[in-house]
């Protein structure tokens, strides 16, 4: 269903809350097909005993991930606006992602932005408590069962050292590009 979601691409400022509405639309459609399917089987034959009513029951299985997917979508809390504006002055050559949501077996991680260089990660969370041992620990377990090593894990919890670390960045002669396998890795990782 990633083509649902082209408008607004993973990373970019507005696709929480878009994914948020697509999302909503999609459950309701499903219900609702299944609620349907279900009516004309029991209209049309005078029981539930007819095959609508399994297609029916099986199409809220889909239906059910759907809520699932919706309620992980409100736990994703979206940056300030604020804070965006100032992480776009600063920005400049860096690849960037806002509200990135990372879920792990232990914990959960919201990172309101970060940038992804050719060996490091680096992300400011403004969520009241971030472990940022445990996220580092859980990141660098990903990368190395993605083979890749070497990558320095940077989380600031203060925006101000953020922006300034944003800054050194594109003054250093350190090169911006972003590494394709960390980028891949954690697109495909975050909600």
């Amino acid at each position: 269903m990633d083509f649902l979601y082209k408008k607004q691409p993973k990373g970019t400022f507005e696709y929480a809350s878009y994914r948020r509405k697509i999302d909503i639309c999609v459950m309701i459609i499903m219900f609702l097909l299944a609620l349907g399917l279900y009516v004309i089987g029991r209209v049309s034959t005078g029981s539930n005993r007819n095959i609508l009513t399994i297609v029916a029951v099986l199409g809220l299985l889909p239906a059910s991930k759907m809520v699932v997917d919706v309620v992980m979508c409100f736990k994703v809390r979206q940056c300030d606006v604020t804070f965006k504006e100032r992480i776009d002055s600063e920005v400049g050559a860096l690849t960037g992602m806002y509200n990135m949501y990372f879920t792990s077996y232990d914990r959960n991680f919201m990172l309101a932005h970060l940038v992804i260089t050719s060996d490091s990660v680096i992300g400011c969370s403004t969520a009241g408590s971030f472990d940022e041992k445990a996220f580092s620990a859980h990141l660098q377990d990903l990368l190395l069962k993605e083979g890749i090593k070497n990558v320095l894990i940077k989380v600031f919890t203060d925006e101000d050292k953020y922006i300034t670390r944003l800054r050194e960045l594109n003054l250093s002669d350190q090169d911006k590009s972003p590494n394709p396998d960390i980028y891949r890795l954690i697109y495909n990782v975050t909600l």
